[in-house]
């Protein structure tokens, strides 16, 4: 088993020959074409074994995208990869992080990052002021519950702690502008009275940092996700979706962006304490058009024609003064994997019932109303998912259109009105332009 080990990490460290620059780990699947070993790798390897033999094992991270034991990162922006090795010291009950440089074609220890703990639970490295250099961003695992992020800067490859022992339950990095990469840290209220926060630590060019603090939704209890993208007008901005108890949904989305200079929670209402007009009950927020804008849904209920509740989807586009517009509305059914993008003059006139009485397809009818207490609806269009044996052939039938095929599904859609009938937009055109099928990251909660 020793020997099998050491041939690992002889193949893992030789990697550094490879990557040149950037940070990266190495998957099992990789080890098996590297290149014949050179004499400084295996001084290497025979450095990481005399670790392991002083009581150590592996501690790689357990989250985040750099999990492997062994890492390789430029961390000095030289164009050369550092390896940075992950131990625990059980005798010691100690966690620490080896970083390994190359000095005349040897490797050395150049700096050991140590801490209490009984994990690491994840690693990052940014370059927080844009200097060429790496910050290592490290979460230490203190039992079950309790997390601690700590931020190393390496000035020749001495570590200096710039923030430490910060309990967080959710890290990320992002720029807000200011030039270098920017870490949001995220904590939960310990107690059921507490606010949930957001932290922001900016790395300044003469080394100082800088905290900023942002309120979260009161109320949140978990967080569900995190993304990072633009708003309406260009503003770098993170978007946390938590769940809670709130009074019109489970799911909340707290923006947060540079508003006058100053961090904040563009969407938080400074009276509930919530970010009352992101509330709902299922759907992520995306970047549906794909340009780096992340939009946020909001739920809006058709004009009923049973008892059976049907809805469109608006989705707003902030803007970092908080105000918002709608971007586009959407109609989906996740029961059939599709959306239909809505025309803007179908608002407060379309209604959409479902029929499945014949066997292996199933329709949605769109049908035009006057208004909401009109009892006459007006079908114009359906839209098909058929299934089963000869699926395509039947998308065709009649004067259906066949749209696409996704495995041995066939979509369809049929025309029931003349083109931009009773004074609304829909034709075969915009139908197939509109038309999408849902990925799985749309599914609704």
């Amino acid at each position: 088993m020793r020997t099998y080990k050491a041939i690992i990490i002889t193949l893992l460290v030789t990697a550094v020959i490879i990557v040149s620059t950037g940070c990266l780990s190495i998957s099992a699947d990789d080890l098996y074409s590297l290149p014949e070993v050179s004499e400084e790798y295996l001084r290497l390897q025979a450095q990481i074994n005399m670790v392991l033999s002083s009581g150590a094992a592996y501690a790689p991270p357990t989250r985040g995208l750099n999990r492997q034991a062994i890492q390789l990162c430029d961390i000095d922006g030289d164009g050369i990869n550092e390896v940075i090795a992950f131990f625990t010291f059980p005798s010691e009950r100690k966690l620490k992080i080896y970083v390994f440089t190359l000095v005349d074609e040897d490797y050395i220890a150049a700096e050991i990052i140590e801490s209490v703990g009984t994990e690491i639970e994840s690693v990052r490295y940014i370059d927080m002021n844009n200097d060429g250099s790496m910050e290592i961003i490290i979460g230490w695992q203190m039992g079950s519950t309790l997390k601690y992020m700590s931020i190393y800067s390496i000035v020749d490859f001495h570590s200096q702690l710039i923030v430490s022992g910060e309990e967080y339950s959710e890290i990320t990095a992002y720029s807000f502008g200011g030039g270098g990469t920017d870490v949001v840290l995220i904590k939960l209220p310990t107690q059921e009275a507490g606010n949930a926060t957001a932290k922001l630590y900016s790395l300044m060019q003469d080394g100082e940092i800088v905290a900023q603090e942002a309120r979260l939704s009161a109320g949140i209890e978990s967080i569900n996700r995190i993304l990072t993208g633009n708003l309406a007008d260009n503003v770098p901005a993170v978007f946390i979706e938590s769940e809670g108890r709130f009074d019109n949904g489970s799911l909340v989305t707290d923006i947060l962006a540079m508003q006058n200079g100053s961090f904040a929670n563009i969407t938080i209402n400074p009276v509930s304490g919530i970010s009352v007009d992101t509330v709902r009950h299922r759907m992520n927020s995306l970047d549906v058009g794909g340009d780096g804008v992340i939009l946020v849904p909001a739920l809006r209920r058709l004009i009923a024609q049973s008892e059976t509740e049907y809805f469109a989807i608006d989705w707003y586009a902030y803007r970092s003064d908080g105000s918002r517009t709608i971007d586009i509305t959407t109609y989906h059914n996740t029961f059939d994997e599709w959306y239909l993008i809505l025309p803007r003059d179908w608002r407060e006139k379309v209604s959409v019932r479902r029929e499945d009485s014949v066997p292996g397809e199933r329709t949605i009818i769109f049908s035009y109303v006057e208004a909401a207490s009109d009892e006459k609806y007006d079908d114009f269009l359906a839209i098909y998912k058929l299934s089963g044996e000869n699926a395509q052939e039947r998308a065709q039938q009649g004067n259906r259109t066949l749209l696409m095929t996704e495995g041995s599904a066939a979509y369809a859609f049929e025309l029931l009105a003349p083109p931009n009938s009773f004074g609304i937009t829909f034709s075969e055109e915009m139908v197939r332009e509109n038309f999408r099928l849902i990925h799985a990251e749309w599914q609704q909660r």
